[in-house]
Parts: structure tokens; sequence; C-alpha cells
């Protein structure tokens, strides 16, 4: 993985081809949807630290490279570009429609494009991350004042999704298909909370493009950047109280905004959970199949509910309890467990 890092920041065709490449499997591999996003994420993080390492440590991420040209609007700007149009090809291609092929790329490209350039000028991992909560809970806020009937969107999808099912199940079992009277309500359950479901799978993607970004860039520059910023990943207790807030509006008044937010808190903390796992590994020296069991775990599907539900309560209740401060402190007074 090294030697791709190094190849796609050897050159600026490099970069193109990777960016082409990874858009192409962003859709063709399963969870693969991160990987243009995480190319974005490299080529401004490296170039921002070719600028510094040209310029001097006193100069901003915007000094000159030799030749005239600033890398970091070159790299990761041209990549970002070819990335979004071969996506958009491939979609439109497959009969997704102008539409919906405008917003997936969007989705997938822009959000890593910001964060990139937010690493690249020095804004920490965690302030980063809760730049990006807040933007899917912007998000969220656009759609409900913006659209009259937001779970109207996603029922025509569901429907023709509720039809293909009976249809390969009525294939399968030989029977004739008709629709089940709980299918209706399934639907609409269903469409309710699409919103909410799409924005945390947003936010997940763009935070995974980003960690896969950074952890490339360190990779390249033969030196750890991901490990040390993602042990340190916190939403923050501003973040923890409007959670609060939201989940005592949806659990008291119904509310659909509320509703679709809770997803969105319950991603991000779940990924503060994985950080104070990851924190917990590298400050006691845990055996590293205590974090494998954990994301085989998370991936299982008899098990991924209660993975999810522990982690997002532990990454909360760190806002109020500094697990990771007070087990590093312990361990620097070489109290038990410590070195």
């Amino acid at each position: 993985m090294q030697r791709f890092a190094e190849w796609l920041t050897t050159s600026r065709a490099r970069a193109l081809v990777g960016a082409a490449v990874l858009a192409f499997l962003a859709l063709l591999l399963p969870f693969g949807s991160w990987l243009p996003g995480a190319l974005v994420v490299l080529l401004a993080v490296h170039a921002a630290s070719r600028v510094q390492n040209v310029a001097g440590p006193t100069e901003g991420t915007g000094a000159v490279l030799p030749g005239g040209r600033t890398g970091q609007v070159l790299d990761d700007r041209a990549a970002a570009l070819v990335a979004a149009f071969t996506l958009a090809w491939w979609l439109l291609s497959a009969g997704a429609g102008a539409v919906p092929s405008a917003l997936v790329t969007t989705a997938l490209i822009l959000p890593p494009f910001l964060i990139g350039r937010l690493l690249a000028r020095g804004v920490p991992l965690t302030l980063t991350f809760q730049f990006t909560t807040l933007g899917a809970l912007a998000f969220l806020c656009v759609v409900h004042l913006v659209l009259a009937d937001p779970p109207g969107v996603w029922r025509p999808f569901l429907e023709k999704l509720a039809a293909e099912l009976d249809r390969m199940g009525a294939m399968m079992s030989n029977v004739g298909s008709g629709r089940r009277p709980q299918d209706a309500e399934l639907i609409e359950a269903s469409a309710a909370r699409m919103w909410g479901v799409v924005t945390w799978l947003l936010l997940l993607n763009t935070m995974v493009a980003a960690f896969a970004g950074l952890w490339w860039a360190g990779l390249a520059a033969k030196q750890p950047r991901l490990g040390p910023a993602f042990r340190q990943l916190k939403a923050g207790r501003t973040l923890a109280v409007v959670a609060l807030v939201v989940t005592v509006a949806t659990l008291a008044f119904g509310w659909n905004l509320a509703a679709d937010a809770t997803w969105v808190f319950l991603g991000a903390f779940v990924l503060q959970g994985l950080a104070v796992l990851h924190a917990m590994h590298h400050l006691f020296g845990l055996g590293t199949h205590w974090l494998v069991g954990t994301y085989v775990l998370l991936f299982l599907p008899f098990t991924t509910v209660f993975v999810l539900g522990g982690l997002a309560v532990f990454g909360f209740l760190d806002n109020w309890y500094p697990l990771r401060e007070r087990l590093a402190a312990r361990d620097r007074r070489g109290g038990p467990g410590g070195t």
C-alpha cells in the first residue's frame, strides 16, 4: 500500500489516472464509495506538506512550488474533477438519470474535497470531524425546509424495491406474489427515516475517505498521520448536548427532523467510540485481536445493532468523562496497566 501511495503522488498524470480508476471502482466494489474521496484528501495533504518543505515552515500552504505552480490547487482539484466526471459517466451509463447522477457524484466528491482542503491548512482532524457532523445536520435541515414531503421522495424507490423483492420471492417459491398488507406500513416507515440513514452514510463515507487519505499521506511521507489524529477524535460536549435535545424531541414529539438527526449523531458517536477503542489499544498495548474482533462483529448482521449501540454509548460518554485523558495520565504515572 505504501508503494501505491507513493505511485499516486509521484506525478500529476498518475494522480489523474488513479482518480479515474478509483472512481470507477467506487461503484463497482462493495463499500468502495470512499475511494475517490480518499485520493482527493491524499493529494491535498501531500501537496500541502510538499509546499511546506519547499517554502519553509513559516510559509502558508499557498506557496508557489518550483515552476510557478501551486501543487495543492493543481493536484486535488484536477483529481476531483476527473473523479467526478468518471462517476457521472458511470452512473449515466447505468441509467441512473441526470439528477441522481449529479447528486451522487457531488455527495461522494465534494465533502472529501472540502475536508482535504481543511486538513491541508492544518485544521485538526477532530475539528474537521465536528465541522462535517454540523454540515450533515445542516443538510438535513435544508432537506426538511425545502421539501414539502421529505419521505415522499423515497416512496417510489422503496415501492419499486419491494415489488422486485416480491417478484424474486415468487420466482423462488413458485407461488403468486401479491402485496402483503404490512408492506405499505413497512415502506412508509422506511421512507420516513431514509433521509437520516442516507445522511448518516454520507457522514460515514466522508470521514472514511478522510481517514484513508490521511493514512495514505502518512505512508507516502513515511510518518504516521492517521493514528495519532484518529485516537484524539471527539465530537465535543456541544454536539453531545444537541444530541440529547434531539433525542428528547424525537421521543416526546416524534419530530421527523429530530428523528433523522439521531442517525447522524449515532454515526458520529460510533466513530468516537472506535477512536476511544484505538486509544486504549495504543496506551495499554492490547492485542490486535480485540480491534479485529470488534470490526468483524460490527459487520455481522446479527451483532451489528449491539456493537453500534455499545460504541455509540461509549463515544457519547467520552464527551463528559474524558476516558482517553484519564487513561493517558494514569499510564504516565505508571499505575496499573501503565508502562
